[in-house]
């Protein structure tokens, strides 16, 4: 047995070795996955994200076994495992050490030294009419003048001047608001304060000038670009309200322009039963419209309605079937669990201390779904609302439908959000399975580094880890 990555260094301070208590009877981590790579097995704790690779070892993994203390200290491999916590006391509640790491990670970041992660909304308007829309019936608004003035003076005030700043520039379709992206950024530039940025996109209103002053003006390194299937199903879905040929071919088009200009594209895939069985046709003609493939990465995303629904176990076994296929085809295949990283919070919206949206009237919320949450300031005053911060800040009970969960390092216990889901062991199951595969080969080329460049690409937001 050995030791090919060495784990969250940061979890393993808080947690320490354990030591091997002879007297008592130790189980199998709920933490604690057995996967195959490539012929070899492995042991992978998902709280710590250790990974093992099993030789000759004795020992069987068998999630209902139950191995005395004795034995354990007798074997100089399960003493190893017990010490890295993959084996642990039959009577710990395991929940409840994640929700206590929680509790002392976030207690270290109370004092903060200001925001590294805007996301600002410069319009609710759109230029598509997506079916699937969760802002429908939303009023547009487009950030007024001066509130485009005090969002800078906001930001100069209240952004952590160790870290460069990140806008995530979002909508509505963000690109309505061009000038006003301009307008920030230009105030950046003024203040002296570093930055780059990020954009959500449907990608229609990009022109040749446009790219030039996301690479020149915005600092622009990333883009998700929405492809929601072939051409008559992706017009039908999108339903632009300016007419194009085909808003289909006109799309790949300007995919085509950001690619050449080594902005890196994650594509995002909103799946449906409809809409599934046609990706890899989609992804064929999207692999005409890529020269440089490796900036560019593509991932399903069942809708949210579907996750909820009794159909999510079969929408997100055909959504990893065609992933299977467009890997084949050459596509890295974006994926949402960290193998190296553990999160003490859900996304965006249970992180106060990091991460803010503002939204075109100007209120701060805590996540870019700005519909019905109640604003926690704004600003023209700042963050008023500190109960509700406190709030969001505070660690939360393991929700009983979680509890036990190998994934629950991935989820955590935010109830915050509503969008619920059904069937997610499975997905939680596969992507870090597939997220494993590539850190295990990534390893064996580079022991130092086991996750490969693409896996926060589609990360855009940190709320897109799950949204």
């Amino acid at each position: 047995m050995k030791m090919i990555f060495e784990g969250d260094k940061y979890v393993q301070t808080v947690l320490g070795k354990k030591q091997v208590d002879e007297s008592a009877v130790y189980k199998w981590s709920q933490f604690t996955v057995f996967h195959t790579c490539d012929g070899a097995d492995y042991l992978y704790n998902n709280f710590t994200k250790v990974i093992y690779r099993l030789e000759d070892e004795s020992f069987t993994y068998n999630t209902d076994e139950r191995i005395s203390g004795a034995d354990i200290a007798a074997d100089k491999a399960l003493a190893e495992l017990a010490a890295e916590s993959f084996l642990v006391q039959e009577d710990k509640d395991e929940d409840s050490i994640y929700l206590s790491f929680c509790k002392i990670s976030r207690a270290m970041r109370t004092k903060r030294d200001g925001f590294s992660l805007y996301t600002i909304l410069p319009t609710t308007a759109c230029n598509a009419r997506c079916v699937y829309c969760f802002e429908q019936g939303m009023k547009f608004v487009t950030m007024k003048d001066d509130t485009v003035d005090q969002t800078i003076e906001f930001i100069k005030k209240s952004h952590n001047p160790k870290k460069p700043v990140r806008f995530s520039w979002f909508g509505g379709e963000p690109l309505v608001g061009e000038k006003i992206v301009d307008r920030i950024c230009d105030g950046m530039r003024e203040a002296g304060i570093e930055f780059d940025s990020n954009m959500v996109t449907n990608s229609a209103l990009i022109t040749e000038d446009t790219i030039k002053k996301m690479k020149n003006d915005w600092n622009l390194t990333t883009m998700q670009i929405t492809l929601d299937g072939v051409e008559e199903e992706y017009n039908r879905r999108k339903n632009y309200i300016f007419q194009y040929d085909s808003a289909y071919w006109h799309v790949l088009s300007r995919i085509k322009l950001v690619n050449e200009n080594d902005i890196s594209l994650s594509i995002r895939v909103n799946v449906d039963l409809n809409n599934v069985d046609g990706v890899v046709q989609m992804a064929g003609d999207l692999k005409n419209f890529i020269v440089k493939p490796g900036i560019v990465s593509i991932y399903l995303a069942p809708l949210f309605d579907l996750q909820a629904s009794t159909g999510a176990g079969e929408i997100w076994k055909k959504s990893f079937n065609v992933m299977a296929e467009l890997e084949k085809m050459g596509f890295r295949v974006g994926y949402h669990s960290s193998i190296s990283k553990t999160k003490d919070h859900y996304c965006m919206a249970d992180a106060p201390y990091e991460a803010i949206v503002v939204s075109p009237e100007g209120k701060l919320h805590n996540c870019e779904h700005i519909g019905d949450i109640p604003p926690y300031g704004d600003v023209w005053t700042g963050v008023t609302n500190t109960e509700l911060v406190k709030k969001l800040f505070s660690v939360e009970p393991v929700q009983e439908m979680c509890r036990g969960c190998f994934a629950l390092p991935h989820c955590t216990t935010f109830t915050g959000c509503d969008h619920a889901r059904v069937d997610c062991r499975y997905a939680a199951r596969m992507n870090m399975e597939r997220g494993l595969d590539r850190a295990i080969r990534r390893l064996s080329k580079n022991p130092e580094s086991p996750d490969a460049p693409e896996e926060n690409e589609n990360e855009i937001m940190d709320s897109d880890i799950n949204c």
